[in-house]
Parts: structure tokens; sequence; C-alpha cells
């Protein structure tokens, strides 16, 4: 279906429509989309269109339709209204580039943050399950590469669960392994390598600890997390930006 904008136009609509639960009949669907297209300035489509659509759902992407008789129609609406062709799986790296561009259109425009980008912002918030409203935890250029990534992932889901953590790691070169409780704020990335900023409540200070530094991380139950008073992260993605 997506090969246009016409395409990609008719697929959000129609997915859209297949998800009431009043259901739509083909010539329905049809209007539905020609006067949407009018108001868009997209030339209209006829109704074979709408049925290649309606025939590319169920058969290519495999969503089963519940189809019922009224009268002399047919209506169409999804087996199961959580169901949509938009259901993509996305990578955790893709994930996080969407979350910081959200994030960053929101903190780089405080004041205007305009009606389009607050609505998209919101939408995909509600789709990825984001917090658009509160502030980045992510400050980078490039996503973490392999060695980095699943203590990346690890952390990234505490600071974004507000949830102080007990982790395992090396303060350095030739020194042991100890354990300290962390309250976790950002993942910065410095010198093309990830580091935590977290308060160290073991020894009461703020810290920020190389994420290959981290062998183990584990739930710290009982322990409140300690608000951010350390770090200023507009200060962090300033300097970011001017190197940048």
């Amino acid at each position: 279906m997506a090969n246009s904008k016409r395409s990609v136009a008719r697929e959000i609509i129609i997915d859209r429509l297949l998800h009431e639960r009043c259901g739509y009949s083909v010539h329905e669907i049809l209007e539905i989309v020609n006067r949407q297209f009018e108001a868009d300035g997209f030339p209209p489509v006829c109704i074979n269109t709408i049925r290649n659509d309606m025939d590319i759902i169920r058969y290519r992407y495999r969503i089963p339709l519940d189809i019922v008789k009224r009268g002399q129609r047919l209506i169409y609406r999804y087996q199961d209204p959580n169901q949509t062709i938009f259901k993509t799986v996305l990578t955790f790296g893709e994930l996080q580039h969407i979350q910081s561009a959200i994030q960053s259109i929101i903190f780089r425009d405080p004041i205007q943050a305009s009606l389009m980008y607050k609505q998209i912002s919101e939408r995909l918030g509600n789709l990825l399950k984001l917090d658009t409203l509160g502030e980045p935890i992510l400050i980078y250029e490039e996503i973490p590469d392999l060695d980095e990534l699943k203590m990346f992932q690890s952390m990234y889901n505490y600071i974004q669960s507000k949830s102080p953590a007990i982790i395992t790691y090396k303060p350095g070169r030739g020194k042991k392994e100890r354990e300290i409780v962390v309250h976790p704020y950002f993942l910065l990335q410095k010198n093309q390598k990830w580091n935590l900023l977290c308060y160290n409540g073991t020894d009461e200070k703020p810290a920020e600890i190389p994420i290959t530094a981290i062998s183990h991380v584990a739930p710290a139950e009982g322990v409140e997390l300690i608000p951010n008073t350390y770090f200023d992260f507009k200060e962090y993605y300033k300097k970011l930006k001017s190197v940048a």
C-alpha cells in the first residue's frame, strides 16, 4: 500500500476507521477517504483502490477483520480493536533515537512548542510509553555499541522508571569491584563512551560512572529515589551541541 504520500494517508484513515466498533462499508470508507483527501489537496481515489487496500490488510498484513452484513451492506472492522497495521516492532536503538528527538524538540523550544510538535510528541509518547513532558534522559551523538548495549538498556530502564539500583562496578584500573546504591538520572555519551550520571547513595555524592565499568545491576528494594539536584541537563546539552 504505502508507496506514496497518498498511500500512507489512505492507510492512516482506513486503519483508524477499522478500529471503530461501529464498522464501515467499503463505500463509506471511500467517501471518508476522499473527503479527507479533498481537504488535504489530494486527488480522489476509486472504489477498487479501497477494495485493494482492504485485501492487502487481510492477506498481506494477515489481520483478521469482522465482516458483518447490515441490510444490503457489508460492514468491516478489526476483530481485535487493538490491532493496527502500524504495530511495527522497533529496535532498541530506534526507540532511543525517537525519544531523544521528541524530547529535544520540546527542550529546544519549551515556550512555543508548536501544536504540531506537541501532538506528535504526545501521540508517539502514548505508542512508545514515553514521558514526553519529562526531562530527556539521554545526551548523545550515537547509540551505544554492542559491548555497551545490554547494560545501557538495563540502566535506561531504571532511569525511565525512576528506580534506584544496586550496581557492581570497577572504580578504576587495578581497583577491586565494589557494590553501591545509585540513584540514576541520565546516560551521557562523552568521548564516544557512555556514562551513567547518578547520585552514589553509598558514598553520598554525585557520580559519573562508565557503563563498561558496571558488571551487574539489581533493584534497590525499599530505597526511594533521591531527586536530581546535582546535574544540570541543560549545561550538558549545551556542551554537546557546542562540540558538535
